[in-house]
């Protein structure tokens, strides 16, 4: 390695930090970005465009969501002991309103504040709730999330 490579590569490391220097690299260590409470209120969800959705009667939504069948094993699983090839989520009825606010044009803020105005709730705790409740339909892979846009009440 020449010097003017290494030099390169120290100001960087300094500059960067460990972690973003070795992500240039690999993809998998790379530091997850850091939203500030604004973008991600900002941020608009988006349901899964694969899933399903019923009401019933009950009030309550039930999703399908099809199970991945990448793997052999997977597959050999679902015909070997005849499992069904989609999983079923049964959703409240707060859940479900905030499912159905997923639409792409509400923003998390507006998701909150109708939320608020349905719920006797805190407007603290319907954040914590709504934003806690999106981490884990992201988590599952049933929302993703656009950033920006405009706000929507």
């Amino acid at each position: 390695m020449c010097s003017l490579c290494s030099a390169i590569e120290t100001v960087l490391y300094k500059r960067m930090g460990v972690r973003e220097f070795v992500g240039k690299f690999i993809p998998a260590v790379k530091p997850k970005p850091v939203l500030s409470r604004q973008e991600a209120l900002t941020a608009i969800p988006i349901r899964n465009p694969l899933l399903e959705w019923e009401r019933t009667e009950e009030g309550e939504l039930l999703l399908k969501v099809p199970v991945e069948q990448r793997s052999l094993l997977i597959r050999w699983a679902i015909a070997a002991f005849r499992l069904p090839p989609v999983r079923h989520i049964q959703l409240d009825e707060v859940g479900a309103a905030v499912w159905e606010l997923c639409d792409g044009e509400h923003t998390v803020e507006s998701i909150v504040q109708q939320m608020c105005k349905r719920t006797r709730m805190s407007r603290r705790e319907v954040e914590a709730s709504v934003s806690m409740f999106l981490k884990m339909l992201a988590d599952r892979r049933l929302v993703a999330f656009k950033r920006g846009g405009r706000k929507k009440a």
